[in-house]
């Protein structure tokens, strides 16, 4: 056992090594925590190893009600919250200190996810960045973000949930569709600026619509 766990550390290490955040992208499933449980086990090996903490970044604007503790986490209930909130709540009772941890609290989708995350990241000064999310889940986000930051992430991590054929039928369709309406926009691969932009004008025509 004993060796299983040091094998477990130094092979999370090697995935992330160099990286200054861990991105987190957000439509966590709140009763597993699969996402955020991934970004703390990695974090956790770096302390545990002694090397430079990553920065977790935490992302997603949706807001949610947490019902009951979450596999007894612990963290009771609250409403209005969003999903980045409810992110860094779980990592801080997991041992990480709210310090490292930072919010972006305003993406509702996969390209709010790495648009938004990227940028606030470049506002800390931190420049490489390790995606997770799930398996199914990571070829798009990847693909997201080379489009929006003109590169890719340092790194990508999966959290071993592979999801339904269902699940990853649907990842190829909403990337067509996001694309697509990026195109449609004029906005150019690699333009992080006209991507940011193209956000902000979706959120204020639903301000607009909630009127």
């Amino acid at each position: 056992m004993r060796w299983r766990r040091w094998y477990e550390g130094v092979r999370d290490l090697k995935l992330i090594e160099g990286a200054q955040a861990l991105l987190v992208l957000g439509g966590e499933d709140r009763t597993q925590w699969h996402r955020s449980r991934t970004a703390v086990r990695y974090y956790l090996a770096c302390r545990a190893a002694g090397v430079a903490l990553p920065r977790l970044l935490v992302t997603g604007g949706a807001l949610v009600r947490q019902p009951g503790t979450g596999q007894g986490v612990g963290m009771g209930m609250a409403a209005g919250l969003t999903e980045a909130a409810w992110m860094a709540r779980f990592m801080q009772v997991q041992g990480v200190p709210a310090a490292h941890v930072l919010q972006e609290a305003q993406a509702l989708d996969t390209l709010g996810n790495v648009a938004l995350g990227g940028a606030l990241a470049a506002r800390h000064g931190l420049q490489r960045l390790v995606v997770i999310s799930d398996d199914f889940h990571l070829w798009r986000s990847s693909q997201l973000f080379e489009r929006v930051w003109g590169h890719a992430p340092a790194g990508c991590v999966g959290t071993g949930h592979a999801g339904s054929w269902r699940l990853r039928w649907r990842e190829k369709l909403a990337f067509a569709l996001q694309v697509g309406a990026l195109r449609q926009a004029d906005v150019a691969p690699g333009d992080s600026a006209a991507h940011l932009e193209f956000l902000a004008a979706r959120v204020r025509k639903q301000r607009i619509q909630d009127v």
